[in-house]
Parts: structure tokens; sequence; C-alpha cells
């Protein structure tokens, strides 16, 4: 007997058994119908739904199955993996259908974005054409003043990244796993599932551990999701577990509908958790609904899952993936409209579109019998247009021309030898940002000086003043650390309405601000800064102590962030610490971000707005509870000198790098305003 056969017989012996029904399985493509339209409705805003990001959840456990399935009967039949055909096959049914979904967006968002929003979109197209969208919007996430990472039509992306790069990787790794194991005889498949397990655990314990204090790397890195592919991967590796014996059979097919229904529970807005922690149990009701599934020969809820229409639906749902968020990207971009009526729009375009790519390319490309000749020209062939698309189309589609910006406004009473008229620079013209949570506290020290200790708490606004506070610190001789995270209000248990996965990044950092950092440090002054919650021109959604969501035209809504307020600094105040309240700087009307109006060439007068210029219902409760211990400052005149005119450009720097935050060089340049401004509190001491 030939080595080769001697082999096989071994891997044959306790491998697991063949399947006895057809390989399809109509039912998990009706559970990629549910797992599908879940995203569109969390995507959309859908009311209710604040969890239906777990449907990509879903998916990853999906493909572990179903990818590793495949790998499993090669393994079985001869031993090895069919590599070249495995890839070949992954190419011909990821890589046409994304490239025109990529090629079509951009072509689209060219048409209707200003030069400023292609040029934030540019990164994003090149990572998601090279399958590390992933990890390129880790780095936007951590990037705090970066463009919003939400408003990138390539965003969603990152989980095709993530699915891509296993699907790299796992043939490879289950091979070296496959032979390590060959010599333990008959116990192979135990040890081949117990090191299988072993990695999904580790990759579990690596995501709740980094969730505590870096939630967006937990959520997006491959390495923090490979549990979910994994268990996957071991409900395929255990085929046992598709034919349970006796009464564990029938108890296995009789959960399948409240497992079911429980998946679908964990998607909506009935349960406050952290993403990690919903995504855990997902990932244990997904494994228990593939179990059950395959142990049902009949039943209502897999005959539904079965039917023709989801089966349908779960076929083309690759695509209807693929074409949701630019469909709400695009949208939301030329029109404001309802949840509800977004959720039917884009289910009905993105729908519309995934059915035609499916049977105008992608079905006949997976299924071409011819292709599979060329298996290795495909993979080449599938890398070069990835990378000449990511390389060269796509910056070629988003040119966003020139930078410069002419005619800069000088409205009277500012004069700085500070220069920014790129708007390009301005973009990107973002402060650094030290981050202490899970690190010592004295990493959140900007500058070591001999005098008192300043503090800035807050939200990205905080952020936006650090170079003006550095300025100042270097001049008082003052050591000035930072407690900020972008997101997140400096009053403790306050949220904004930005979605779980903030909002629970927010609770570590809120907790760590008031039990370590603020009495660690002990600053002398303590400066909190946050965005206009209430202001009519940009209103924003909270969620208060008690966890239900107000907005500022309920009656409640005041009240509840008073409360906050007063709830919080009750716990800031200390003898001799001076607490600085700043009043949230002017925004303008839906977000008008006037980088976008000077990079399509217009004039800078032409790209001001006008600010309501009255107190809001927080700053007015500000200045009443103010004390000698707590102070209010107006920075209104600062940003905007002409009142209620907000300029674009003053002093031959742009003033904002988007709808509302300031560049760092502007910021800059006002610190000895601001400095003078806190002498004439008294906060520095008398001017």
């Amino acid at each position: 007997m030939t080595q080769a056969q001697t082999q096989v017989r071994d891997a044959a012996v306790p491998a697991p058994r063949r399947q006895e029904h057809p390989w399809y399985r109509a039912h998990l493509d009706g559970l990629r119908t549910i797992a599908v339209y879940l995203v569109v409705a969390f995507h959309t805003g859908l009311f209710g739904f604040r969890g239906g990001f777990i449907g990509v959840d879903i998916f990853f456990v999906l493909s572990g199955f179903l990818v590793t399935s495949i790998l499993v009967r090669d393994l079985t039949a001869v031993g090895r993996v069919d590599v070249r055909r495995f890839y070949s096959r992954r190419v011909r049914r990821i890589l046409p259908a994304a490239c025109v979904t990529l090629l079509v967006t951009a072509l689209v968002y060219a048409a209707i974005a200003s030069p400023a929003e292609m040029l934030d979109a540019v990164g994003g197209f090149r990572a998601a054409f090279i399958y590390v969208a992933n990890w390129h919007f880790i780095q936007q996430a951590t990037d705090y003043f970066a463009a919003d990472v939400n408003a990138n039509p390539v965003l969603h992306f990152w989980s095709l990244a993530v699915e891509e790069q296993f699907y790299l990787l796992w043939p490879l790794l289950i091979s070296v796993l496959f032979l390590v194991t060959a010599k333990v005889g008959r116990w192979r498949w135990w040890l081949l599932r117990a090191l299988v397990a072993a990695l999904a655990f580790g990759s579990i314990v690596e995501a709740f551990h980094v969730g505590t204090h870096d939630l967006a790397r937990a959520y997006y890195g491959t390495d923090t999701r490979a549990y979910q592919l994994l268990a996957g991967a071991l409900v395929a590796l255990a085929p046992q577990l598709s034919k349970l014996p006796g009464r564990l059979r029938a108890g296995a097919q009789a959960t399948v509908p409240f497992v079911l229904a429980g998946l679908v529970f964990l998607g909506t807005s009935a349960l406050d958790m952290s993403p990690i922690t919903r995504g855990a149990l997902v990932t244990l009701l997904a494994v228990a609904l593939i179990v059950g599934l395959e142990n049902a020969h009949r039943g209502v809820t897999k005959a539904g899952l079965g039917s023709a229409p989801l089966t349908y639906l779960g076929r083309i749902s690759y695509g209807t993936y693929l074409w949701h968020w630019p469909v709400i990207v695009v949208i939301s971009h030329e029109y404001t409209i309802g949840h509800a009526y977004l959720f039917v729009f884009t289910c009905v375009i993105a729908t519309t579109l995934a059915g035609i790519s499916f049977h105008l390319m992608e079905h006949p490309l997976r299924t071409s019998r011819r292709l599979d000749a060329y298996r290795v020209p495909i993979v080449a062939a599938g890398l070069a247009i990835s990378i000449f698309a990511g390389v060269v189309l796509i910056p070629a589609i988003l040119d966003a021309g020139s930078g410069a910006v002419t005619g800069a406004a000088e409205p009277g009473g500012f004069n700085s030898k500070l220069r920014l008229l790129d708007w390009r620079k301005a973009r990107s013209d973002i402060p650094s940002l030290p981050d202490c949570l899970g690190k010592p506290v004295d990493q959140c020290i900007v500058v070591h000086g001999t005098g008192k200790t300043l503090l800035l708490m807050g939200d990205s606004h905080a952020r936006m003043w650090v170079p003006a506070f550095t300025q100042i610190a270097q001049i008082e001789k003052l050591t000035f650390a930072v407690a900020i995270d972008a997101g997140c209000p400096w009053q403790r248990d306050l949220q904004y309405n930005l979605g779980a996965k903030i909002a629970d990044e927010c609770r570590h950092h809120q907790a760590d601000w008031y039990t370590r950092v603020v009495p660690q440090l002990d600053p002398d002054i303590l400066v909190l800064v946050h965005q206009a919650y209430d202001d009519p021109a940009r209103p924003h959604g909270m969620v208060g102590p008690d966890g239900k969501l107000r907005f500022p035209t309920d009656a409640a809504f005041e009240r509840t962030l008073a409360d906050a307020s007063t709830s919080s600094l009750r716990t800031l105040r200390r003898a001799g610490r001076t607490v600085v309240l700043a009043e949230p700087v002017p925004v303008s009307m839906h977000g008008y971000d006037t980088v976008s109006c000077l990079s399509q060439g217009r004039a800078p007068k032409d790209c001001a707005f006008r600010a309501t210029g009255e107190p809001t219902g927080v700053e007015r409760f500000y200045r009443s509870i103010a004390r000698n211990d707590t102070v209010t400052v107006n920075l209104d005149k600062l940003v905007c000198p002409r009142l209620p005119v907000c300029d674009a450009v003053i002093g031959n720097i742009i003033v904002r790098r988007d709808a509302s935050h300031l560049t760092a060089t502007f910021a800059r340049a006002l610190a000895p305003q601001l400095e003078a401004l806190l002498h004439a509190q008294h906060v520095l001491g008398r001017s």
C-alpha cells in the first residue's frame, strides 16, 4: 500500500461521515435571508432593530460551517485540500460581484459627492478592493477626528475583508493541522477539533479583553472575529452533531423555533449589552440552530426557512449585502426620509440589483465548468484586477482635484502667523490624542509642568481644543492631561444615540475617568467640553441614566441632561478645584460642511453659515449653576467673530475640518484668546 493510500485510509477511519442527504441545504439560505435583512434594518435605523448588526455574526458562523464542510470533504476523500480549486472558486464567487459594486458605487458617488467627500472615501475604496477594509476602518475608528466613518459608502466591506482573510488562511492552516495530527491515528479528528476549539477560545478571550479598552478594534479585527468562523468550522468538523441519537435528536429539533426566535430577539433593541457579548450569544445560538436544523427532518421552521421565497432571497443575499449600504449612503446624501421608508427603498433597490447581478454574472461564473480548468490564472487575474482597480482606477474616479483655497476671508480682530488654506490638509488636520484606558494615568499627560494640573475631559469636541490648551499649558507652566473619547459625554451614564458599539466603549471610558483618572491625577482645573446636545441646528438624541432614549423635542430631555450634569458635577467637585463648563461652539444647520463647500472651488465668503446665536437650554442651565468653583465659558465669539455669521476661513486659516470640529491649526491660533478668556474668569489667575 502506498503512503498516499495509507494517509487516505487513516484519515477516513475516524473521519466525519458522509452525509446521506444532498449537500445543498435550502434552510441555510433562508437563514441568510433573515441575517441580511437584519443588517439592512440596523443600517437604515429601523425602529426596534438597534442590534440588527448581528446579521453579520450569523454570516460568519454560516461561512465557517459551509467553507469548512467543503474542506472536510477534500480531507476525507483524498487526504488533502485542493488549494488551487478552493481559491479559484472563492475568487469566482466573491470578486466579480464585489468589483462591479465597488466601481459602480465609486462612479455614482463621484457624481453626487463633493471633492472633500470623495477624498474621504478613497482610502476605504482602496482597502475594500484589496480586502483589508476592516483594518482600514479600525484605524479610522480610532482616529475620531477623521472623516465620518459611517458616511463611507464601502464601510460594509469590513466584514467581507474578515471573511476573505479567513478564506486565505484557513485552508492552509487546516491542512497543516491535519498533517500534524496524523500520528495519533484514530484520535486524529478529535485532536484536530480540540486544536480548532482552542483557537476559537483564544479568539473570544481576546475579543472580550480588547473590547474593554478598544471596542472598534475588537469589533472589526480578524483575530477577534475568528471565533465565530471557527465555531461554524467546529460544527463541520463534527458531523456527528448532524445525526444525534434518539432523544437528543428530537430535543435538538424541538429547539429550532425557539433558537431562531432568540436570534431575531438579539437583533432587536430590547437588550442593552456590549456588541462583543451580543456577538458571543449570537454565535452560540447560531451553532445551536445549525445543529437543530441538521437534525430536523421536518418542522414548520425548517420548512419555512427552506421555502422558495426565502431560499431565493438567501441565494442572492451576498449581492443584497453588497448593494444595500451604497444605496443607503446615496439616498441619505441626496434626501432626508424616514427610517421606515429608507428601509423599504433600500430593500427593494438592493434586492433588485442583487438579483440582476446573480443571474447575469455571479451564478454563470460560479457554475462554469469551463473556468474550472483555469484555476491558477483565475486567482492571478483576480488579484491583479483588485490591485489595479484599488491603486489606479479608484484614485482616478475619485480624483478630488486641487486643494487650494483662494480669496480667504479676513474678519477683523483676528491675527495669526499660522496659515492653512488647503482644504485637503484641513480635512486631516487632526490633533494627536493619548488614551490611558487600561494604562497608567500618566500616559494621559500631554504637557508636564511645574504649576497647576489641568485636565480636559469630554468627547471629540474636547479633543479639538487640545492644541490650544497645549500651548496655554506651555506658557502657564501647567501640567496638562486629557480624558477624552469621541462620542462620549463627560457626564457619567449619559450616552449619545450612536449605537451599541460606541455606547459600550463610552461606558468603559466614563467609568475609568471617574474611578481612576480624575482621582489619581487630582487636577486643580477640570475643563469639561461636549458638542451641542440641544442646538436646534443639529439636535442629538441622548440616552439617560435610566436607559431611555430622549430627543430635544421630548419634555424630559432638558431635565435628563440637567440631572446627569448635576450628579456628575457632585462627584467631580472638590475643595480647591475649579470646574470649567465650556459651552458648545455654534454648529451649522443639518451638518453643513464648510470644507466640502470650499472643495467645490467656491469663495470662502460663500461657504460661511449662520448660527442661531441664542443660548440653548443646556447652556442656560450651566450658567444657572455657576458659582465660585464652577465657571462657564462662552467660546462662540472666538470661533465665530462675526456671530451669528460663522466664517469658513479666518485669518488665512480654514476654521473647521468637517461639519462641526475645528481644525487643529485654528484651535492653536485661538490659544492667546482662550488664555485671556480663562484669565478673565480667574481660572488661571487674574490677567
